[in-house]
Formats: structure tokens, sequence, C-alpha cells
């Protein structure tokens, strides 16, 4: 007998779905324009790092007000990633980012 699979339907996995879409829609137009392919060596050592980085800000720049909406999470995750693909010899050039001040400085700040 078949089971029904409710864990798609639960908001909260709903929201987190469409945080992560937005992030990996954001990261590979990023890369396209960076020229890096998408088998680079080196980005599974900047995904991870970039995770841990995004892990120890999501909660902290929510509470400060520094995010809010889902596209700013996702944009967080941008600043973040292009940090550690820098800390990789990737340089990411700031015009290269979608501008927003509040998340620019609190990655400079506070994620060091």
């Amino acid at each position: 007998m078949a089971e029904t699979d409710n864990w798609g339907a639960d908001p909260q996995v709903r929201y987190l779905r469409r945080i992560f879409s937005r992030i990996e829609e954001m990261q590979a137009a990023l890369l396209t324009r960076l020229g890096v392919g998408s088998s680079d060596y080196r980005l599974r050592r900047v995904r991870e790092s970039t995770l841990k980085l995004f892990e120890q800000g999501w909660m902290l720049a929510q509470r400060n007000g520094v995010v809010g909406s889902d596209e700013e999470i996702a944009v967080l995750y941008l600043y973040c990633f292009a940090r550690m693909l820098g800390a990789n010899r990737i340089p990411v050039a700031p015009e290269e980012l979608p501008a927003h001040d509040g998340i620019a400085a609190f990655v400079k700040e506070v994620l060091k």
C-alpha cells in the first residue's frame, strides 16, 4: 500500500525550498557571469565554506533586522558565496552582487 508524502505540504518545507531555489538561481547566474564552470574543482570547497558562514549569519542577520524577505536571505547567501569565492582565488567584483548596503556591511563586519 502506497503512503502519502506529506513532507512537501509542510509550510516550513515549502518556505525553505523557495529560499534554496532562489539561492541556486542566483549562484548559477553569478558563476555564469564570472565564467566559472559548474565542474570547477574549487566549487565544492567554496560551497562547504559558504554553508558554514551562511549558517553562522542567517539567524543573526534576521535577529538584527538585516534580512527579512526570502530574497534578502538569498542575497545574504550570495554575499557569503562571493566571499568564499574570493578566498579561493575567484575574484568577485562588488558590482556582480545585488546592491544591498545592510547585507554587505553585515558580511564584512560580523561574518569575518
